[in-house]
């Protein structure tokens, strides 16, 4: 089993670094900070693997277990007179799963930590490789954000696991696309937490798939983009005929008006299937599925 030995060396100064070595994975994070800006880290590393993460943060510990979560690490740094920073180093497996579990509650702007990051009322959320790190002072005072920012620069530079944003995400069309709402999964929970579709798995999403939601904007309105991709055409083609049959089962030609009175359309394109919720008109939709479908050509 792979694990996470904290080396605590001597004191030499307000820069010293807890050493961390991932055992026989290969990619590693280099060193967490001893202290940063007069915040000293607490000795107690609290480590939590996929049985026992509920205990540490139970009812969100769903987010991470539909990625695949391997372990997360806690560490404490504490400052007279100041609040505490907690920061959480999450090891993901992929980096595929380091950025979903990154763009499952994204909100902010970018800050240029990582490979993505967002800063917000205290909280430093970013992902580099296959890890996830969220940092965040109990209250935000100019001091405490100096320090998570510190922190934060200081533990990407030590990653020294590489990757890349999945491919599937360059394979949006840029007109119109809102970057902040993309959200990326391979679970069906995800995917209702922020666009319902049904409570059964019709879209037959699983480790295997690569999913990838959206929001668009038309002026003033917006839709949402979902594409999926399957292993293969087959797997696709019984996922879109499920879809159609559940969701949309009165569409002509892949397009219907909803209750809402907005329009979803899908189209299945070789291996993938690329729905369109909530379109103000149906030639919007049917215009953004073609866009995708242009995309897609490059990879099929």
């Amino acid at each position: 089993m792979n694990r996470l030995l904290i080396l605590v060396t001597a004191a030499l100064g307000t820069t010293m670094l807890l050493s961390c070595s991932m055992g026989r994975v290969g990619t590693m994070v280099g060193s967490v900070p001893k202290e940063a800006n007069g915040w000293v880290a607490n000795a107690d590393v609290r480590e939590y693997n996929r049985k026992t993460l509920f205990k540490y943060i139970d009812g969100g510990a769903e987010l991470y277990l539909a990625f695949r979560f391997r372990k997360a690490y806690v560490y404490t740094y504490a400052k007279a007179d100041e609040p505490d920073v907690i920061m959480e180093v999450y090891d993901m497996s992929t980096p595929e799963d380091a950025f979903g579990v990154f763009t499952s509650e994204r909100v902010g702007e970018e800050i240029g930590i990582g490979h993505g990051s967002e800063y917000e009322a205290g909280l430093l959320r970013f992902f580099k490789g296959r890890f996830f790190v969220s940092i965040m002072a109990r209250d935000e005072t100019p001091e405490s954000r100096k320090t998570v920012l510190a922190l934060g620069r200081a533990v990407a530079d030590s990653i020294q696991s590489i990757g890349e944003k999945p491919e599937l995400l360059s394979r949006l069309p840029s007109k119109g696309l809102i970057e902040s709402s993309i959200r990326y999964f391979y679970d069906h929970n995800i995917l209702n937490l922020n666009y319902y579709v049904a409570e059964e798995n019709i879209l037959q999403l699983t480790p295997r798939t690569q999913a990838v939601l959206a929001r668009y904007s038309t002026q003033e309105e917006k839709a949402y983009l979902l594409l999926v991709g399957y292993p293969s055409t087959r797997y696709a083609e019984k996922a879109s005929r499920s879809f159609q049959a559940t969701y949309m089962p009165d569409a002509i030609q892949g397009i219907v008006r909803t209750e809402n009175g907005k329009w979803t359309a899908t189209d299945l394109c070789s291996r993938f299937v690329a729905v369109v919720f909530d379109a103000p008109s149906d030639e919007w939709a049917r215009s953004l599925l073609e866009a995708v479908c242009r995309e897609l050509e490059v990879i099929q």
